[in-house]
Parts: structure tokens; C-alpha cells; sequence
């Protein structure tokens, strides 16, 4: 196994077998991280002693029609160091709200030679973009654990391009991109796991769900739904009254006002595809998303025989369970679990 798991601390596992947002500080290493200098090999002496002639010490010279061997470099180390690529473009240019732009990410990439698995990763919002730089940490971690991650924005604002399809298409455009980038940082061919957190696990949980593969704006052609799905603190119940202030601002209106976008962004719409590895997350004590939409999902799935679990992290926060404290470890634990799932060789 090419990738290290976290210890499980304090966490209530509900497994299942079937057929917004916290800021915090990434500590990555620059991309400009020189490797390992090269360094020469050992020179080879122009000059040869023949065996000790019967009667006679004296050394014989090289023949004189014999080359002399030349000094040559050894060939450079490859460098196998962690960085991060800051600021990647993935989406062709798109609608930003009366401008173009082109949506970005960062991809964390572990010390190693690889192939690792691969994780897409969404933040909650709606924070516009850029908004997926609290995430850091978490990748970090998970890039620590021998996990390759692209960590992405999406357009999550209705005023700002966004909101329903936008949203959901540059979701399955960041998986896209991501397969067909992978093997250039190091990572595995093949599978994808998407992780969502708060708003982007409800999103993710959307493109996971789905079978219809949204299309649209993107630089890189494939298959935009994941081979298994984390989501963390997600608002999976948009029409349970719960974050309505969030979710009018993702859709540009109110509930009766969006209602068509609402249905065709509901999770429970949805599970009549294939079926993926589904991980769930939820602290008891999130304030921000109810942890009922957690348990909501998983009995969801659970009932159309899904492969889904649940870890309800005891007084864990909306930001515990991706911060760096013992409450994280149940996340760190589930994505490995889905990768794994997902079918990484490694």
C-alpha cells in the first residue's frame, strides 16, 4: 500500500454494505523545491597495471591502441520531493457574471515515486472563488498520507455565473481534469474519488449520484463522475428549510423562485445509476449543517443497496472533522477507505 492511514479516534461507525466553512492555513511546500542535486560519478583512471611479471616489478603501461576511458555524469536522480502546483486552470473559459474567466485548482502531491490514488476535492461556500484555500490543511494531510489531491473551486454564486448547472459542471470538469492530469504529478491511472465538504459535499453528492455526466466548459474530455464519493458535513437536504440564506444565494432566489434548479439538484431525486462507494462524515456537534442530513443520506442509500457508511464523530464541529485535531481522523480514515474502495492498485 503506497499511502498511509490516520488513527480512529472517538468515532461511532455506522457501516452499510449493500449490491459552509472553517479557515485555516495550508504549510505546502513551493513548487520551486529543488531536488536531489545530481552527482558525479567516479572517474576511471587513464593509466592500467598489469600483472606482476615473473623476475620483474615494473608496471606495464596501457597499450597505446586502447581508448581512454572519458569521465561520465551519472544519470540524475528523479525527483520524488512533495510540492504543491498553485493556481492551475481546468475549466475552458466560462461565465463569471458578466465576465469570462477560467475556474482553478491546486494539486498537492506527496514525496514518492507513486502511483498514488487520487482525490478531487470541494469546499463549502458559497465563498466565490477562491474560496477553496481553507481546505490547505486538509490536503496537506491527506498529500502526507500518499494521497494525490486536486483541490477545486467551483462557481457557487448564481450572481457570479454560477449555481445550478455551473456549479455541478465544473464539479465533473475538476474530475475530468484530474484523470487525465494524474499520471503527470505521480498519481494513479483510472480511478477518481470526489470528497465534498458542507455545500461542495452536497454538490458532490449530486455528481456522485447522478448518472447523467454534466458536460460543459471543460479542458479534458472523459467520464465526470467519480469512482466513489466522500462528503463531509454535507447539506445533502436542500429542501428542508435548513441554510436557506446559502442556498439562495447559490441558486439566485428563493426556494419557490428556483424550484425546478432545487429538484434537479437534489440528491433523494437520484441513486438510479451505478452504484459507487458512498463515505459519510458528520460531527454531533455541527451548528452549521445538520448532522441529520448525514444520517438522511446514508438510510437513503442504504435502502436502494448501496455500499454506504456513516461516522458520526462525537462533539466533533462543522471545522473539527477537517482541521488537525483528533476529530479529522474519522475523514482521513473514510477517504482512504475510498480510495481503496474506488479501486486503487497500489
Amino acid at each position: 500500500m503506497a499511502f498511509a492511514t490516520g488513527v480512529l479516534l472517538g468515532v461511532v461507525v455506522i457501516p452499510r454494505v449493500g449490491p459552509f466553512a472553517a479557515s485555516s492555513t495550508a504549510a505546502a511546500t513551493s513548487p520551486d523545491t529543488p531536488g536531489t542535486t545530481p552527482l558525479l560519478a567516479g572517474r576511471v583512471s587513464a593509466t592500467r597495471t598489469a600483472p606482476d611479471a615473473p623476475g620483474s616489478a615494473a608496471p606495464v603501461p596501457a597499450a597505446p591502441s586502447e581508448p581512454v576511458p572519458s569521465p561520465r555524469r551519472a544519470t540524475p536522480a528523479v525527483d520524488t520531493s512533495s510540492f504543491v502546483d498553485w493556481n492551475v486552470p481546468f475549466t475552458a473559459p466560462v461565465d463569471c457574471g458578466g465576465s469570462s474567466c477560467q475556474v482553478q485548482l491546486d494539486v498537492h502531491v506527496p514525496a514518492g515515486p507513486g502511483p498514488f490514488p487520487t482525490v478531487v476535492m470541494i469546499r463549502g461556500g458559497p465563498s466565490g472563488l477562491g474560496g477553496r484555500s481553507y481546505l490547505n490543511s486538509f490536503a496537506a494531510q491527506l498529500a502526507s498520507a500518499g494521497i494525490l489531491v486536486f483541490n477545486a473551486d467551483y462557481r457557487d454564486r448564481a450572481s457570479e455565473g454560477g449555481g445550478y448547472p455551473a456549479a455541478f459542471e465544473d464539479v465533473a470538469c475538476a474530475i475530468r481534469f484530474a484523470r487525465v492530469q494524474a499520471p503527470k504529478y505521480r498519481g494513479e491511472v483510472g480511478s477518481v474519488t470526489l470528497v465534498g465538504h458542507s455545500l461542495g459535499g452536497w454538490i458532490g453528492s449530486v455528481v456522485a449520484l447522478d448518472p447523467t455526466e454534466f458536460e460543459g466548459g471543460c479542458l479534458a474530455n472523459g467520464s465526470g463522475r467519480p469512482n466513489a464519493f466522500v462528503g463531509l458535513a454535507g447539506n445533502y437536504q436542500i429542501d428542508s428549510g435548513g441554510n436557506a440564506t446559502d442556498l439562495s444565494i447559490f441558486f439566485g432566489g428563493s426556494a419557490d423562485q428556483t424550484a425546478k434548479a432545487r429538484a434537479a439538484s437534489n440528491p433523494f431525486n437520484y441513486a438510479t445509476g451505478t452504484p459507487i462507494p458512498m463515505r459519510l462524515v458528520a460531527g454531533t456537534a455541527d451548528t452549521t449543517v445538520d448532522p441529520a442530513a448525514s444520517v438522511a443520506l446514508d438510510s437513503f442509500l442504504d435502502e436502494r443497496g448501496w455500499d454506504v457508511s456513516l461516522d458520526l464523530v462525537p462533539g466533533a464541529s462543522h471545522s473539527s472533522i477537517i482541521g488537525t485535531g483528533s476529530d479529522s481522523q474519522a475523514s482521513l480514515r473514510e477517504v482512504s477507505a475510498a480510495v481503496i474502495a474506488a479501486g486503487y492498485a497500489g
